[in-house]
C-alpha cells in the first residue's frame, strides 16, 4: 500500500489530494484489566474508502477495502457490532469527522468479498461495510404514535427518541406551515418520517413534500425548493463551478484543476412518453370528501405551474416562467398543449375534512400532484460527474457545470457553452472515493437539472408536419387477400 506524504495538510498541491486522518475500529469487547474498549488502527492497511450521501436515502453509508495480514477480523474480532472512526478531507477544507470525541462514529455491519492475496498466502483482502448508527436503530425500532402540530416537530422527536433513531447529530430543518395531525401505523422511523414529509408544505415556497437525508454536517429536513433558493426570494448561488475540457491539458493552477470534470454521462435528457404517463406534464386528481359527501377534480398543468416555484435555473435570481425542459408548443398541429391533457395520469384520494378538531387536513390540491411532478422533474435530466475530491460539496449543494457545445468548430473558434444543459445543477448524491494505492481522492456526483439555461423557443401557433392523405385508408383484409390471389393466378398464366 502506498502512503501519502503531506508536508502541509492545509495545502492542495494537486487535484485529488486528501487528508486521511483516522480509520479506526472500536470493538464491542472491553479489556478486562483496564476496562476500556479494544480498538485497532486500520489506516496503514486501507486500500480504499468509499462513502455515499444521498438526498433520497436517509442515511450515509460506505465501505472500506483492506489488506489484512494479521487476521484482524478473527483476532479483534469483527462481528458486525463494532464502531468505525473515520475522518478525511480535502486539504484546508472541512470534511467527514465521524469520531468518538464528536460523538458520531459509524457502525460496521458487514464483511464481504474475502479474497486471498496471490503474493502473500497469509494476507487477505475484504470489504468492511459501515453506516450511520441511526440506520441501525431504524432497522429494529417502529413508530406507532400520533403527531399533531407542525410536522418538523414530529420529525425531530422521531430523530431524537431512543425508540426512534436515537440521534445526537445536528438537525437542520425548514419550517412548515402545516398544522395537522398524522397517525403513524407501526412503521420504521425512516418510513414514518417519509410518510410525514409527504404532507409537509413549505413555509416560504410553493414546493410540496420534504426530503429527509444525512450529510457530514448532520440530518436535514427540507423542501427541494429551499435547496434551490434563499429566503424564499432569490436563487441560491452555486457553491462551486465545474467545467469539462475536450482536450486533456496539464493545469498549472490548482483551483482550475480542482474544478475540472474528469468525465460525465447524461441520463434521460428527454422522455416525453414516460413523463406523460407518470404525471410530470399533466394529471387529474379526483378527491372524495366523505364528511361533506362531495367529489372534486383537480387538474395539474406543467406549464401553468412551472413559474410558481424556483428551479435550478432562474431569471436574474427570480423564478423563471419559460425555462422548462418541455417547450411551450402546441402538439402535432392541434389546439392544445400536452400539459392540458390531464387524463394522461389519473389519481384518486380522500379529502375528508373535520377529522381532528383544531387540526386541518393537508390540502391535496397543493401537495399530491405538485410533489409528483417535481420529483419526476428531478429524475428527468440527470448527469453523473466524475470530479476530483472536494469535501465542501455535499448532497443538496448547488453547482455550476460548464458543459461545451459538442459541434465542429473552426481552428480559431472558441468552444461555446451548451445553451441548454450547461448551467446550474442540484447535487442529489455524492460518492467519495479515496484510493491509497493511487494516492487520489475523487467524487462521483449525481446531479439534476429541472430547467434549461436558455429558454426554448415558444411556438403558440399550430405547427404540424404534412402527412399523405390516402384515398382508401380502411382496407378489408379479405379483399386484400382476394386481390393477391388474382394477381398470383395471372402470374401463373
Amino acid at each position: 500500500v502506498m502512503t501519502k506524504q503531506i508536508d502541509n495538510p492545509n495545502i492542495i498541491h494537486q487535484p485529488g489530494d486528501y487528508n486521511l486522518e483516522t480509520v479506526n475500529i472500536i470493538s464491542y469487547r472491553k479489556n478486562d484489566a483496564e476496562g476500556i474498549l479494544y480498538e485497532y488502527n486500520i489506516k496503514p492497511i486501507v486500500i480504499s474508502v468509499e462513502l455515499t450521501e444521498d438526498i433520497f436515502t436517509g442515511f450515509m453509508s460506505g465501505n472500506i477495502i483492506i489488506k489484512d495480514a494479521q487476521d484482524i477480523r478473527s483476532v479483534l474480532p469483527i462481528t458486525g457490532l463494532e464502531k468505525l472512526e473515520l475522518a478525511f478531507s480535502t486539504p484546508g477544507m472541512k470534511g467527514v469527522r465521524a469520531l468518538r470525541d464528536e460523538g458520531h462514529p459509524f457502525h460496521i455491519y458487514k464483511i464481504e468479498g474475502m479474497v486471498l492475496d496471490a503474493t502473500n498466502p497469509k494476507a487477505q483482502f475484504y470489504n468492511l461495510y459501515f453506516c450511520s448508527k441511526e440506520m441501525v436503530y431504524n432497522s429494529f425500532n417502529r413508530i406507532s404514535q400520533a403527531y399533531a402540530g407542525p410536522i418538523e416537530e414530529g420529525v425531530e422527536k422521531i430523530l431524537r427518541d431512543k425508540d426512534g433513531m436515537n440521534s445526537k447529530k445536528p438537525f437542520v430543518y425548514e419550517p412548515t406551515k402545516t398544522n395537522t395531525k398524522l397517525v403513524i401505523p407501526n412503521l420504521k422511523p425512516l418510513n414514518a418520517i417519509n410518510l410525514m414529509s409527504q404532507s409537509a408544505i413549505s413555509g416560504l415556497y410553493n414546493n410540496a413534500g420534504y426530503l429527509f437525508y444525512e450529510t457530514p454536517t448532520g440530518f436535514h429536513f427540507r423542501s427541494v425548493e429551499s435547496m434551490l433558493a434563499l429566503g424564499g426570494a432569490i436563487a441560491r448561488p452555486a457553491s462551486f463551478k465545474y467545467r469539462y475540457q475536450l482536450a486533456s491539458t496539464q493545469e498549472s493552477d490548482t483551483e482550475k484543476g480542482l474544478s475540472a470534470v474528469i468525465q460525465y454521462h447524461f441520463q434521460r435528457p428527454a422522455n416525453t412518453l414516460f413523463n406523460l404517463n407518470e404525471g410530470m406534464i399533466a394529471s387529474k386528481l379526483i378527491a372524495h370528501d366523505s364528511f361533506h359527501k362531495t367529489i372534486q377534480e383537480f387538474d395539474f398543468d406543467y406549464h401553468e405551474s412551472f413559474g410558481k416555484y424556483f428551479h435550478t435555473e432562474h431569471d436574474d435570481g427570480n423564478k423563471a416562467d419559460l425555462k422548462g425542459t418541455l417547450p411551450l408548443s402546441k402538439f402535432d398541429g392541434n389546439q392544445y398543449y400536452l400539459s392540458e391533457k390531464s387524463n394522461a395520469k389519473l389519481m384518486t384520494t380522500t379529502n375528508t375534512s373535520n377529522m381532528h378538531n383544531d387540526y386541518k387536513r393537508v390540502p391535496v390540491d397543493r401537495t399530491i400532484q405538485n410533489k409528483l411532478s417535481q420529483r419526476l422533474q428531478m429524475r428527468n435530466v440527470n448527469v453523473d460527474l466524475q470530479v476530483y475530491g472536494n469535501s465542501l460539496i455535499t448532497a443538496g449543494s448547488i453547482i455550476y457545470f460548464e458543459m461545451p457545445l459538442m459541434k465542429p468548430s473552426g481552428e480559431n473558434e472558441l468552444l461555446r457553452e451548451n445553451p441548454y444543459w450547461s448551467g446550474r445543477y442540484l447535487v442529489m448524491a455524492v460518492k467519495h472515493t479515496i484510493s491509497t494505492e493511487t494516492s487520489r481522492y475523487e467524487m462521483s456526483l449525481k446531479c439534476m437539472k429541472d430547467a434549461v439555461q436558455t429558454a426554448y423557443d415558444v411556438e403558440t401557433e399550430n405547427s404540424s408536419v404534412n402527412e399523405r392523405e390516402y384515398e382508401q385508408s380502411v382496407l378489408n383484409i379479405y379483399e386484400v387477400d382476394s386481390n393477391s390471389l388474382q394477381e398470383d393466378k395471372l402470374k401463373d398464366n
